[in-house]
C-alpha cells in the first residue's frame, strides 16, 4: 500500500480515523458527527438499513439507533494507505470492533473501510466511508 501528500494533511487524517474510533468506544455522537462531511455517504451494506446512508444528519441519527443495540464497543482503525491530491484523498482504513450487545452476547468484528476524505476550510472529512466486514468471531 502507498502514502502519499504533505505530512501535515496525513497526520491529520490519521487523527481524524483515530477521533472516529475514541467516538464510538465512548459513544459519542457529537465527536463522531463531526467526523463527516455535511453531504457525506456512509455504506454498510452487510447492515439492514445502512446500505447508503446520505448527509451528516441522517448518518448521526442511523448511528445512533445502531448504536442503542449495545452495551459498549472498543473500536479500534489504522489506515493502510493514503493518496492525498490538494483537498482530497482517498484510503484504506482496517478496524477491529469488539462488542457485547445488549443480549450480552460478545462479537468480534475486524472490517475494512473504502474512504474518501474532503478538506474543507483546512479541516479534513469523511466524504464517503464504505464499509466490508473481513472477519468476525
Amino acid at each position: 500500500m502507498t502514502f502519499s501528500g504533505l505530512t501535515d494533511d496525513r497526520l491529520a487524517l490519521h487523527e481524524l480515523v483515530m477521533t472516529y474510533g475514541d467516538a464510538v468506544t465512548r459513544n459519542d455522537s457529537s465527536d463522531w458527527g463531526n467526523t463527516w462531511a455535511e453531504n457525506a455517504i456512509w455504506s454498510v451494506p452487510n447492515f439492514p438499513g445502512l446500505e447508503k446512508v446520505e448527509g451528516r444528519n441522517e448518518i448521526v441519527k442511523r448511528w445512533q439507533d445502531a448504536m442503542k443495540n449495545y452495551k459498549y464497543i472498543v473500536f479500534t482503525a489504522h489506515l493502510g494507505s493514503l493518496k492525498i491530491n490538494g483537498n482530497l484523498a482517498e484510503g484504506t482504513t482496517y478496524t477491529i470492533e469488539v462488542s457485547t450487545n445488549v443480549e450480552g452476547e460478545k462479537a468480534q468484528i475486524h472490517g475494512q473501510y473504502l474512504d474518501n476524505f474532503i478538506k474543507i476550510n483546512n479541516q479534513w472529512y469523511f466524504k464517503k466511508r464504505t464499509f466490508s466486514i473481513l472477519h468476525t468471531t
